[in-house]
C-alpha cells in the first residue's frame, strides 16, 4: 500500500439510505464500497435508515468489494433497505425529537465511526440538519441528494430522477396506443410532491399535449379548449400529464397531518387530480381515462446518468470524508461534482420549476399547455 494511504487503515465509515427508495442508490453504495476497499477503509452499511442505529433494531454490517457485484449498477432500490418512517414512527410512539436524535448519535458512537455517508431527499436532509445542530461536534457527514422528484436545491439532478423520467416516458408510450385506438383522452398522474420535474421532463420527452405541474396554476377551461383543439384538428386523442400535487379550484388536498409533538413533520394525502380531470372531461363530452403510475416510478433498470452520478457521488463521498471534510452535500452541476455546506443548503432546500428551465421553454415553444403562469 502506498505511503499516501497508510494512515487510512483505521478509518471506519458508515453509509445509510434515508427516506424513499429510487434507482441509483445501489450505484452510490457500490461506488463507496469499492473506493473504501481500495484505499483500506472499513465501510459499514446501516440497514433500514435510522432504524439500523436505534438500540432495539441495531443492524449494521461491514461491506467489502468482494460482496458488491456490478449488477448493483442497474438494480433499483437499496440493498441496505430504505425507510421513510423511522423518525415519524418514533415521534408517534411518544419519543421526543431530542430522544430520537440522541439515539442516532448513540448508534454512530457505537460503531466508532469516523464519518457517515448520508443519502437522502429534501425531508431527510432537513432531519440531517437538525441532527448536526443537535450534535455539531460528533458527526462527520457527507450528504448525497437522491429523490425522483429532483427537488433538492444546489444540484442539477438528484440520483433517481433520470430513471423515473425514463419509466414515465415509457409508460406514456404504452398508453398512447390505446388513446389512439379508442380516440380518447388519457390523463397520466405521476409523482411530484412539491415540484413538477417528473411531469414536465417526461411530458416533453414523450410529446404530451398538456402538462400540469404544481408551480404553474392552470384553468380547466384552457385544458378543455386544448383537448377540443386536438379532436377538431383530426388528432382525435389527447395525452395529459399531471403531477400528483396539482390542485384544482374544486379539489384541494387535505391539511397536513402532524406526526408527534413536532409540527415540522407531517403527511399530506393527495386526493387524485388525475381522476378529477378525467371526470371533468367526461362531463363535458370527452371520453377520458386516468392512469396513476404510482410506485412503478421508483423502479426500473437504472439509466446511465443515474449510474454515473451515483457512482461518482459514492466515490467522492469517501474521498471527502477521508480528506476531513464534513457537513457538506455533494452536487452534480454541469457534469462536475461540486460541494456545498449543509447550512448553505438549508437556506433554500427545495428546488422548484421556474420559467428559466429548459423544458419549460421547450414546452412553450411547442405549444404545450403548462399553465397560466408561464408567460414566456
Amino acid at each position: 500500500m502506498s505511503r499516501e494511504y497508510k494512515f487510512l487503515m483505521k478509518k471506519r465509515l458508515g453509509i445509510v439510505t434515508v427516506g424513499g427508495d429510487c434507482s441509483g442508490l445501489n450505484s452510490i453504495i457500490r461506488g463507496a464500497v469499492v473506493r473504501a476497499d481500495m484505499i483500506g477503509c472499513e465501510l459499514f452499511g446501516i440497514y433500514r435508515g435510522f432504524f439500523g442505529l436505534f438500540p432495539e433494531s441495531f443492524n449494521c454490517v461491514s461491506l467489502t468489494a468482494k460482496d458488491i457485484g456490478e449488477e448493483l449498477l442497474t438494480s433499483s432500490g437499496s440493498i441496505l433497505c430504505s425507510d421513510t418512517k423511522s423518525f415519524t414512527t418514533n415521534l408517534e410512539h411518544g419519543r421526543s425529537q431530542k430522544e430520537i436524535l440522541q439515539l442516532v448519535c448513540d448508534g454512530y458512537k457505537k460503531l466508532s465511526l469516523d464519518g457517515l455517508i448520508y443519502i437522502g431527499g429534501d425531508g431527510s436532509l432537513t432531519i440531517l440538519k437538525e441532527l448536526l445542530d443537535y450534535a455539531p461536534d460528533l458527526m462527520n457527514v457527507v450528504a448525497i441528494p437522491k429523490t425522483i422528484d429532483n427537488d433538492v436545491n444546489g444540484t442539477d439532478f438528484s440520483v433517481g430522477f433520470s430513471t423515473a423520467v425514463e419509466v414515465v416516458a415509457d409508460a406514456i408510450s404504452k398508453v398512447r396506443s390505446t388513446a389512439k385506438s379508442h380516440q380518447r383522452t388519457i390523463i397520466v398522474e405521476v409523482m411530484g410532491r412539491d415540484a413538477g420535474f417528473i411531469a414536465l421532463y417526461a411530458g416533453v420527452a414523450s410529446g404530451a399535449d398538456i402538462i400540469l405541474v404544481p408551480e404553474f396554476e392552470f384553468e380547466m377551461s384552457r385544458v378543455v379548449s386544448r383537448v377540443k383543439e386536438n379532436y377538431d384538428s383530426g388528432k382525435k386523442y389527447c395525452i395529459i400529464i399531471v403531477a400528483e400535487a396539482v390542485e384544482a379550484v374544486n379539489l384541494k388536498h387535505q391539511d397536513s397531518i402532524p406526526c408527534g409533538e413536532s409540527s415540522k413533520y407531517h403527511l399530506i394525502k393527495y386526493k387524485g387530480i388525475g381522476q378529477y380531470i378525467a371526470d371533468y372531461l367526461k362531463n363535458v363530452g370527452f371520453e377520458s381515462r386516468a392512469v396513476i403510475l404510482g410506485h412503478i416510478q421508483r423502479g426500473g433498470t437504472t439509466v446511465i446518468l443515474d449510474r454515473i452520478i451515483g457512482t461518482s457521488f459514492g466515490v467522492e463521498a469517501v474521498n471527502s470524508l477521508i480528506a476531513g471534510e464534513r457537513s457538506i452535500m455533494l452536487c452534480y452541476r454541469g457534469k462536475q461534482i461540486e460541494k456545498i455546506s449543509i447550512s448553505e443548503l438549508m437556506r433554500g432546500i427545495n428546488k422548484r420549476l421556474d420559467e428559466s428551465d429548459i423544458c419549460v421553454k421547450i414546452a412553450h415553444n411547442l405549444g404545450v399547455y403548462i399553465g397560466e403562469s408561464c408567460s414566456l
